[in-house]
């Protein structure tokens, strides 16, 4: 299970110093995000991408929606945080996408474990999708989740064009009763009947 996240116009208008301490306060959200749900370090991968990483969730399957938690929680503690931020340049969005599948791990450059496969590529596909303070989830979270009573009528689907012409399926989730998720469509995405 994959947790995809980058920081939406990360550079933009920003100093470096801004850049920094961005990247020093969604590390901090995510280590309290992981601790706040018991996810051990030895049920994860954390994989850093410059201006955002991905959380792999080795062998978790309870809760079933541990990354739709986990993606809440980060939103919920990012929120926090930027009502508290008075410097407009520390304040930030960040967007998710949430993937399953059965990938390779691997040994990285570094010696460090990793993971290699479709899953977290195309989790990655999924995330670019969105826009700040979105979730989008692909086709086999969508499947484990939509027809569970807590997740009945909370997706929106699309049909997005990723590399190489491929067309991929993606659902948003959506819910208007939590304000720190951006239950709106992405802008370049039409909702489809």
């Amino acid at each position: 299970k994959y947790v995809f996240l980058d920081i939406v116009s990360y550079s933009h208008n920003r100093t470096v110093e801004a850049q920094c301490d961005i990247i020093d306060v969604i590390n901090k959200i995510v280590r309290n995000a992981l601790a706040s749900l018991k996810i051990s370090e030895r049920s994860r991968i954390l994989i850093p991408t410059g201006d955002g990483m991905c959380i792999a969730l080795l062998d978790l399957n309870e809760p079933f929606d541990i990354h739709l938690q986990l993606s809440l929680k980060i939103m919920e503690l990012l929120d926090k945080y930027n009502q508290s931020e008075k410097d407009e340049m520390r304040r930030f969005r960040i967007r998710i996408g949430i993937n399953e599948n059965i990938d390779n791990l691997i040994t990285d450059i570094n010696g460090n474990k990793n993971v290699a496969g479709a899953g977290i590529t195309e989790a990655q596909r999924i995330m670019d999708q969105g826009d700040g303070a979105n979730i989008i989830v692909g086709r086999p979270v969508y499947n484990h989740l939509r027809q569970r009573e807590k997740y009945l009528n909370k997706f929106n689907p699309f049909t997005v064009n990723i590399k190489h012409d491929q067309k991929l399926e993606i659902y948003q989730y959506v819910d208007a009763d939590i304000q720190y998720v951006n239950s709106e469509a992405p802008g370049h995405l039409k909702i489809e009947d």
